[in-house]
């Protein structure tokens, strides 16, 4: 009976679904055709500045002021490849050619343990007592075969996908590099395809939704680094092996809500009580802790100045994006969120009540 009196809210709530249905398809079945571009568009709007500054202040042709933004990009790009990435890669590398050892010792600590339980279960009844030793003889082969098959299937995805990357790397640069060129008047030319009612308002909502993108993406990106920084700084004072691979993986895991660097540092820090090498056990322990200091003091300075979202939403987001777009929803699903946000702030899209 109330949206029968009042059609408002159910325009709104429609208008919203719209939005949404329009971002889904367009993700899910046109983004792909338009990736390198909008990679490309990425590019432009972080190379503009410098690209303004080359050719208004130094008076350098258009055309060569992007070659050398994008020739700078590039530079940057190697060095920090060659330099930092190249070493994730080759301690990556190293981690997963001796990844079998880590397996069957993983195995054999579970042996050795189930045998120590078997001895404690004397007292128990037959049926739970043959339930727990059961557990802990499958767990550890169920473990090496997911892992196993993980890495497997994870290299040949990879290795197939290596061309199609290098073909969309090529069109982004110069995508770019003709977006830097003519950016005004490409501007003018999406403005000019919109209704004039929104027309009006597209500068605003793109300044509006940029800035609260980029600023998720840059926020994420500096909570990363700084977890990544603590983790490589606490692992190579420990001596563990693969330090800044390791440190980098836990960066990322970190970003999750629901996981954090506790998915890793606990269960290697409890293999490693199991094993005997306390020392490691409470290093790896103290790390956590600092990292959950860091994660408690800088997030919301950072992350909560640059969005404004709660971090429930984020969670729910993450989970959707997930769920709907695969791997890459763990990025699109955020980003999603800060778009409405910004089009709420608008008043583009209905405020929630």
């Amino acid at each position: 009976m109330y949206f029968l009196e009042n059609k408002e809210p159910l325009k709104k709530i429609l208008k919203l679904c719209i939005f949404l249905l329009i971002i889904y398809i367009f993700l899910n079945y046109v983004g792909s055709l338009f990736l390198p571009f909008i990679i490309g568009y990425i590019l432009c709007i972080i190379l503009y500045p410098l690209f303004k500054i080359l050719n208004n202040k130094y008076k350098i042709p258009k055309p060569i002021s992007s070659i050398l933004c994008i020739g700078i990009l590039i530079l940057l790009v190697i060095f920090i490849g060659v330099g930092i990435v190249g070493q994730i890669v080759k301690e990556g590398k190293e981690f997963i050619k001796d990844l079998p050892y880590y397996i069957q010792s993983i195995k054999n600590t579970f042996d050795e343990l189930n045998y120590k339980i078997q001895s404690l279960m004397k007292i128990l009844p037959d049926g739970l007592e043959n339930t727990i030793i059961g557990f802990f003889e499958n767990s550890s082969s169920i473990l090496g075969e997911l892992l196993g098959n993980g890495l497997k299937n994870t290299s040949i995805k990879v290795i197939k996908k290596v061309p199609n990357a290098l073909m969309i790397t090529i069109i982004s640069i110069i995508s770019c590099y003709l977006m830097l060129i003519d950016k005004e008047n490409i501007q003018k030319f999406i403005v000019r395809q919109l209704p004039k009612k929104y027309a009006n308002k597209f500068g605003i909502v793109k300044s509006g939704i940029g800035d609260a993108v980029f600023g998720y993406i840059k926020a994420q990106a500096i909570i990363m680094c700084l977890i990544a920084t603590v983790c490589f700084l606490g692992l190579l004072l420990l001596d563990a092996p693969y330090a800044l691979f390791i440190a980098v993986v836990i960066g990322i895991i970190d970003a999750l809500p629901v996981f954090g660097s506790g998915f890793i540092l606990w269960p290697w820090a409890l293999y490693n009580v199991i094993t005997g090498n306390y020392g490691l056990s409470i290093g790896l322990i103290i790390i956590y802790v600092v990292v959950l200091l860091t994660r408690q003091f800088v997030e919301p300075k950072i992350l909560g100045k640059q969005i404004g979202i709660h971090p429930l939403a984020t969670l729910m987001s993450i989970y959707i994006g997930l769920q709907v777009f695969g791997v890459f929803g763990f990025i699109i699903g955020p980003v999603i969120m800060v778009i409405i946000k910004a089009l709420q702030n608008e008043n583009i899209l209905p405020q929630w009540r």
